[in-house]
């Protein structure tokens, strides 16, 4: 930029429309044409003027300035035309309904595009609405579009679109569907802003912490390296002009015109915006130009590799923290990219993109290009150009390229204005996908297959799929279909006429078990005479239970109190009397092993005191019920559970107590003994007062017993001690005085058995009774935790089942069964369901309430009855349903001619019947007279190849049936990364999700056709390689093509591991470049290659030793190219002149990965992992030369950058061995201050 401002040069006059965008070059110009002082002086006049206007303006929005444009009904009753067409056809069975989805899809955005134009052309230029939209300084084309237009298309809650679109606008007001279907997109709005704000604001920090430490340190590395800049292209539309791309770079080689063949730029000169003009004007289409990512300075970049500073526009400044700009400046916009995972089904704006060539005149085509017939995506059959070439309508010429459509045959005469040709202008490699959408049965009636055949597949597992071999349609004839209930009789044969209220089927509803019936509350029957008999018909209510065995007390009789029931058997000479608590109550429901009752027993052994209960011969199941008698030996012990201070006692370990003595502040005990008290912490929290005699033991080895053995009596335990009777001993160590105390504990022995008693109960049944069992209250080795014992067992009356019963439950019932007296019994009963819910089934009742009846009676018998009178057909697939064709489902057409259908041809609605009858409905003829036809109604599914069939030929299904799902590729965009979390997969180096495989060698295609799989093989020269192709992925090249090294084979987005591999370095550093650029300018964000290049330079700056040659490295080490250059001279002075440079692959690292790989240890400890990187620093005896920035405001110095740079620089010069690898120890220790 010239340094010089001529002040009286003059800016030219502009006269045109400026809006924000031509505001924004207005200045840019003025800046470096004028400099920053009149820039500024302009800005400010700029600013005036525009609130001066604004003021007087008085823009404001109301629903005055929101005008509809009058076309608008018009657009929308055409398209809904389109779409009634479609569903025409679709309802004949002539396409598909993905066919009929694609084209409703289609139809609608075409509409929204074409009404979008119409408002855009009926605004009035001073509208407020439009000024605002068009000059940039608020809103946009699509939300004018939703004010005035239409709303359009939405997605649902999964991301399929839903194919009724919004056909209002926001001034006419939406009706609640049409809110309701607004609703998802809203709140996915919602959602993604408030989750987007948190992950950009980590991506900013991580690519901070990667390129902060990246200044510009010199003014030329000399590298002679480059990048090759070009214009960029979607398409055949230009996005990046060469303009944009190479103003404020280097030129490592002369730019010469292609047109004048002189030198334009040259070589190291700085391209400003005048030259890169004049590059664009010479028709340069590619320049070498120099780029950080060339840059040969081992640490920062030179000021020829960086090129202009965005902020002035001229060379960039020695010492400028350009790291710390990029990375600002790809983080920054992160809020405005989009978060989302698209998933749209991939059928908007499909139409919209073709481009269509209509006749200009009423005349014939003609076209000699080669053509072949397809089946469009809306069911249309038209011819498809393979060469690209001319049609000719009248003398009229139109050039198609390959892969256009042509609607009509040569020859053919097409009207006026007619579509005759469509084509895509921007060919889309798009992903495809296969995809399902299920065939759902809009009608009952029977299933017959036209036009294909079923193939059967068996799987692994024995699973057999069914797929249609071609496309057909799968006809559903129309009837009435029944569904009859489990082992029904049918009682019409097939082909037989009924009338209304005829029986078709009738079951039998048997009880297997015999017993007493008893009808529920619930049901309503009522008689009806039929003939000469009365039948019983069940009206309401489902169920009625048989009652199969009884239980309950023989000798016992039942007494009621107010604390309860219970059973007393009186006392005879032979039997005292017992008493037994019921533990149940009337209406309960109880399983097998419930207990009944319970004995009140004052014989109970029980012990008097806190204790411990240890078994001794005695078992027991796991309910604690004796299976073998034995004895019970009980310790008595007890154990106070406090929490008090230990200040608070009032005895010592080791004393001993008498009953009712205070041993801690209000804690008395209940037995004579020895105390134990466990103190945690000064807080008191068991206190045990164990009886018996206490002894020294000054020699514990000498003791012939353990620690809690009981011993018998007579033995001799310990030299002078021998016991009387039978004992527990306990050993109690003193830590602190070192002794061992020997305490030897009185036990109580009691002998348990089964109690014998005397209650008698009766059964209905040998596989139910009341059983007396003893159950004992504690297991072995529990603890009495009352201190005023209690009893050891109890005994209990236990309902018992077995055999086919031990499953059921029983009810607890109280009864009058004798001289009006009062029994309680448990019944065991079985409900048994007599009817579903349906309206054409009749229940007939064969039995009475109350009567008993034998295993294998029926108790009813369900009836199915026809609706209507009609033909029954039945089922030819082992399934319970049957037909009933009624006169509804036929139709009859007279003809004035013979017909020239015949019977058990299929007709669609609107096909010639004879003469000029056309059918007046889908269906197949029945009948077909001199001069008349019966149809039967049908209705036609188109399915194509491949279909997965869920039906077979002579089904019957129900409305709502699943019939088939039909296979159909399309767009992928299920699932495409978008957006920031597109960007941070590239910057973190990750393996894309299905990512693409890419040819490993240059070589020819095979692609090998087996049944349903395709074989991919790589042919050169001798060498073949089949490469597998994971699900889900499709091959995007033919049999017979060439490719080349690291050209994919597959859709899907590219490794760039993979890349990396195959094609190198610069390979990689530039997909990465164009991949992330992608996704900011698909957001409409501009952001300089050069800061996207800082970040990969640094993602791309270490290499992995492969073979350490003759230096110190050490093979799997990721070091910088620079180091290894080092440690190669170095090992060619130390050892030799032919030392061996090591061998090395460069590497990928992510931002993270690249943050934690730093050479400064004091940086990556203040990102991530800290301990682990300042434990591994430490232990290699890593040296932190201070050069970024993080790591010099963390110990307090002054950055070295702006300012702080030669400040910086004058310390390194000061130090002798500055930079020096360290972490292998032979390189000096030198002080910082």
């Amino acid at each position: 930029m010239p340094q010089t401002v001529k002040t009286k040069e003059t800016y030219e006059f502009q006269n045109s429309t400026i809006d924000k965008k031509k505001l924004s070059g207005l200045m840019l110009e003025i800046y470096e044409k004028y400099g920053s002082a009149r820039a500024s002086d302009v800005a400010d006049a700029l600013k005036n003027l525009g609130f001066h206007f604004a003021t007087k303006a008085g823009v404001t929005i109301s629903i005055e300035d929101l005008t509809v444009p009058e076309d608008k009904k018009d657009l929308i009753s055409s398209a809904e035309e389109q779409i009634e067409d479609a569903q025409k056809k679709f309802e004949r069975g002539d396409i598909t309904e993905v066919e009929r989805y694609n084209k409703v899809i289609d139809t609608w955005s075409e509409t929204t595009e074409k009404l979008t134009e119409k408002v855009v052309e009926r605004f009035n230029r001073l509208n407020p609405v439009y000024m605002m939209a068009f000059s940039g300084a608020r809103g946009n084309i699509s939300q004018v579009r939703q004010l005035v237009g239409m709303r359009g298309l939405m997605a649902d809650s999964q991301g399929q679109i839903i194919d009724l679109p919004i056909k209002t606008n926001f001034k006419e007001g939406l009706n609640v569907t049409e809110y309701i279907i607004s609703s998802y997109g809203a709140r996915k709005g919602l959602v993604d802003t408030a989750l987007k704000t948190a992950d950009s604001g980590y991506l900013t920090r991580r690519l901070v912490d990667v390129a902060q430490d990246v200044t510009i340190r010199a003014h030329d590395c000399g590298s002679k390296r480059g990048v090759v800049v070009h214009a960029l292209f979607e398409g055949e539309k230009l996005t990046v002009g060469i303009v944009e791309r190479v103003i404020g770079r280097v030129a490592v080689e002369d730019i010469i015109s292609l047109k004048t063949k002189e030198v334009i730029v040259k070589r190291n000169e700085l391209i400003d915006r005048q030259k890169s003009k004049l590059i664009e004007e010479h028709g340069v289409a590619s320049a070498k130009v120099r780029s950080p990512l060339v840059c040969d300075l081992p640490y920062g970049i030179c000021q020829t590799c960086y090129g202009w500073s965005l902020t002035t526009n001229t060379i960039v400044d020695i010492g400028e923290a350009i790291g710390i700009i990029a990375a600002q400046s790809i983080g920054e916009p992160g809020t405005q990219l989009t978060m989302r995972t698209f998933h749209t089904g991939g059928v908007v704006a499909g139409a919209a993109k073709r481009k269509q060539i209509r006749s200009p005149l009423s005349d014939i085509l003609k076209f000699d290009i080669p053509v072949k017939e397809i089946r469009t995506r809306y069911g249309d059959t038209v011819l498809q150009t393979t060469k690209e070439g001319k049609i000719k309508i009248g003398k009229d010429d139109f050039f198609l390229p390959a892969g256009s459509q042509i609607r009509f045959k040569s020859g053919a005469k097409i009207e006026k204005d007619t579509v005759v040709a469509e084509y895509t202008e921007i060919q889309q490699k798009g992903l495809i996908e296969k995809a399902t959408k299920d065939i759902i049965s809009d009608h009952s009636g029977q299933i017959l297959f036209e036009g294909f055949s079923v193939d059967e597949r068996r799987d692994r597992q024995g699973n057999i799929s069914k797929t249609a071999n071609k496309n057909g349609i799968i006809w559903i004839m129309e009837g009435d279909v029944y569904n009859l209930p489990a082992g029904s009789k049918l009682i019409p044969e097939d082909g037989q006429h009924v009338k209304v209220s005829d029986i078709l089927a009738e079951t039998l509803i048997i009880s297997e078990r015999g017993g007493e019936v008893r009808f529920n509350n619930d049901l309503v029957i009522e008689e009806v005479k039929v003939g000469k008999e009365k039948i019983k018909r069940l009206i309401q209510g489902r169920e009625v239970s048989i009652v199969i065995a009884r239980v309950g007390a023989e000798n016992a009789k039942l007494e009621s109190t107010k604390q309860g029931n219970s059973w007393k058997v009186k006392a005879t000479k032979t039997n005292p009397e017992e008493l037994y608590t019921i533990k149940v109550v009337p209406g309960e429901t109880i399983e097998n092993k419930s207990v009944i009752a319970e004995l009140v027993d004052d014989g109970v052994m029980a012990v008097t005191t806190a204790g411990e209960i240890r078994y001794d011969g005695l078992e027991v199941d796991e309910s604690r019920i004796i299976t073998q008698p034995g004895k019970i030996i009980f310790i008595p012990e007890e154990v106070h559970y406090l929490s008090k201070d230990v200040s608070l006692k009032l005895v010592e370990n080791e004393d001993r107590v008498k009953a009712g003595q205070e041993i801690v502040k209000d804690v008395f005990t209940h037995l004579d003994g020895f105390i134990e008290i466990k103190v945690d912490n000064d807080i008191i929290h068991e206190v045990i007062v164990r009886p018996g005699e206490l002894f020294d033991i000054p020699e514990p080895s000498l003791l012939k017993c353990e620690d809690e053995e009981i011993v018998k009596e007579g033995m001799e335990i310990y030299p002078g001690i021998k016991i009387n009777d039978t004992k527990v001993v306990t050993l109690i160590e003193n830590e602190e005085k070192g002794t061992v105390k020997l305490l030897l504990r009185p036990v109580q022995t009691f002998a348990i058995e089964p109690k014998k008693v005397f209650f008698q109960g009766y059964s209905t049944d040998n596989n139910i009774a009341l059983l007396a069992v003893t159950q004992m209250l504690y297991r072995d080795g529990e603890r009495v935790r009352n201190f005023n014992g209690g009893p050891l067992s109890k005994t209990s009356l236990v309902l018992t089942m077995g055999g086919d019963l031990s499953a059921l439950k029983g009810k607890v019932e109280i009864g009058k069964i004798v001289d009006s007296k009062q029994e309680l019994q448990i019944i065991v009963q079985e409900n048994i369901v007599l009817r579903r819910e349906q309206d054409t089934n009749v229940t007939q009742l064969l039995i009475n309430n109350n009567d008993h009846i034998a295993p294998g009676v029926a108790l009813a018998k369900t009836q199915v009855l026809a609706r209507s009178n009609g033909e029954v057909s039945l089922s030819t697939q082992q399934e319970k349903r049957l037909l009933l064709i009624t006169i509804n489902d036929l139709i009859k057409q007279e003809t004035t001619i013979k017909p020239a259908v015949k019977v058990g041809d299929f007709v669609k609605l609107g096909d010639k019947l004879a003469g000029g009858t056309e059918s007046a409905c889908s269906g197949q003829i029945v009948s077909a007279e001199n001069k008349s036809v019966i149809i039967r109604k049908g209705r036609p599914y188109l399915v194509n190849a491949g279909a997965q069939l869920q039906c077979d030929q002579g089904h019957l299904v129900q409305r709502g049936d699943q019939l088939a799902a039909l296979i159909y590729e399309r767009v992928k965009t299920a699932d495409i990364v978008q957006g920031l979390p597109r960007v941070e997969e590239l910057l973190e180096g990750r393996k894309p999700k299905d990512a693409a495989i890419l040819s490993e060698f240059n070589a020819k295609v095979k692609i090998i056709e087996e049944d349903d799989a395709r074989r991919l093989i790589l042919a050169s020269g001798e060498t073949e390689q089949e490469v597998s192709i994971p699900p889900g992925l499709n091959v995007i090249v033919e049999n017979g093509q060439a490719v080349k090294i690291g050209e994919p084979l597959t859709d899907g987005p590219a490794n760039p591991h993979d890349i990396l591999n195959l094609l190198g370095i610069e390979a990689v550093q530039q997909y990465l470049l164009d991949e992330v650029q992608k996704v900011y300018r698909s957001q409409g964000v501009e952001i300089a290659d050069k800061h996207v290049e800082t970040i990969i330079r640094q993602m791309t700056r270490k290499v992995r030793i492969e073979d350490a040659g003759d230096t110190i490295l050490l093979p799997g080490e990721l070091v910088e190219l620079a180091d290894i250059k080092k440690e190669t001279e170095k090992a060619r002075k130390l050892i030799s002149k032919d030392a061996r440079p090591p061998a090395y692959k460069p590497i990928l690292l992510g931002i993270t990965k690249a943050s934690l790989n730093t050479e400064s240890f004091i940086s990556a400890a203040s990102f991530q992992e800290t301990t682990r990187i300042l434990s591994e620093a430490a232990i290699q005896g890593k040296k932190d030369w201070l050069r970024g920035l993080k790591e010099n405001v963390i110990i307090g110095r002054l950055i070295p950058a702006g300012t702080g740079y030669l400040y910086s620089r004058a310390l390194e010069s000061n130090i002798p061995d500055y930079g020096q690898l360290t972490s292998e120890g032979f390189a000096a220790e030198p002080s910082l201050n």
